[in-house]
């Protein structure tokens, strides 16, 4: 919303007063990329790998479980009564309804996760971009790592600048974090 409000300012900027515009200065950053280079998001990538195989590993056994009583009925449903096969039949239906709603609350919390440890980075490098603008005098600075931002050619990269802020090589990055 803020972004559409943001696009929106500019615009009519550009139609009500392109002089005012022509003269504030505007700049681009890669924030996702500043995020990927901080020295932290080694640790958050590998707590949220370990995170994401506790959660497979449990999806995993529970399909284990599903599949072996599934074994067991198969091979023993002949020898059964009417009310032990329904009575199996159910604990499995039962067991499958289990599995896909855990997979389910496994990915919201696996999205959770995700957002809580990439949070303090992502506030490190919005604080590190917020005091490069106003030490630049920069009127917008628009994050280029979010397909729906535009920005002209006229525009300087800052990037560089707010690695440097962040103590950080102006290098490209190479590892890349999950959304």
């Amino acid at each position: 919303m803020k972004k559409i409000l943001l696009t929106a300012a500019m615009t009519a900027a550009l139609v009500f007063g392109g002089n005012v515009l022509a003269q504030s200065k505007l700049g681009h950053v890669n924030a996702m990329e500043l995020v990927q280079q901080l020295p932290e998001a080694d640790s958050v990538q590998n707590a949220l790998q370990t995170y994401a195989k506790d959660l497979q590993d449990n999806i995993a056994t529970m399909q284990t479980e599903v599949q072996n009583k599934y074994a067991e009925y198969q091979n023993n449903q002949s020898q059964w009564s009417e009310l032990i096969k329904q009575t199996k039949a159910k604990e499995i239906q039962d067991m499958q309804v289990r599995l896909q709603e855990f997979s389910a609350q496994a990915e919201e919390d696996y999205q959770q996760k995700t957002q809580e440890l990439l949070a303090p980075l992502s506030d490190k490098v919005k604080n590190a971009i917020e005091a490069v603008a106003k030490e630049g005098k920069f009127a917008y600075i628009l994050d280029a790592s979010n397909a729906t931002v535009f920005f002209g050619s006229e525009a300087i990269d800052v990037t560089s600048l707010v690695k440097k802020k962040l103590g950080l090589p102006d290098v490209p990055v190479s590892k890349t974090l999950p959304r």
